[in-house]
């Protein structure tokens, strides 16, 4: 028989649980003799592919800086990194009047520029 309070396995006829010390109800209302429950709590997820990398899937840095080069004003970089709130202004305001433009082109460039999550470009 098994402890209703901890789930632990104790003998038949048991008043109180050694182990919890709850108190055990007749052999009427005893919890069927079955394996406990056991919540895992632990993450065993193996995201990872072949190169050993997270299943993020990661921007290209040379994607998003050909994008900036050649669309910039457009936002159109903005959006392939996923910042579409970012990309309607830039759409809308020309880059920020070209100066949002060159500060992305730049950010690209030495590699600080991230996507929506926060992750690099690379």
């Amino acid at each position: 028989m098994y402890c209703k309070a901890c789930g632990k396995k104790i003998d038949e006829g048991t008043s109180f649980c050694p182990f919890c010390g709850a108190r055990q109800q007749g052999q009427g209302n005893a919890v069927p003799n079955r394996d406990p429950v056991v919540v895992n709590v632990i993450n065993q997820n193996s995201n990872t592919n072949i190169n050993g990398m997270g299943a993020y899937p990661y921007k290209s840095k040379w994607t998003a800086f050909l994008l900036c080069l050649f669309l910039g004003g457009l936002g159109i970089h903005r959006f392939y990194v996923g910042k579409s709130g970012t990309g309607i202004l830039w759409l809308f305001t020309a880059g920020l009047c070209g100066i949002g433009w060159l500060v992305d082109l730049i950010l690209i460039l030495m590699g600080s520029f991230r996507d929506k999550a926060g992750y690099p470009l690379r």
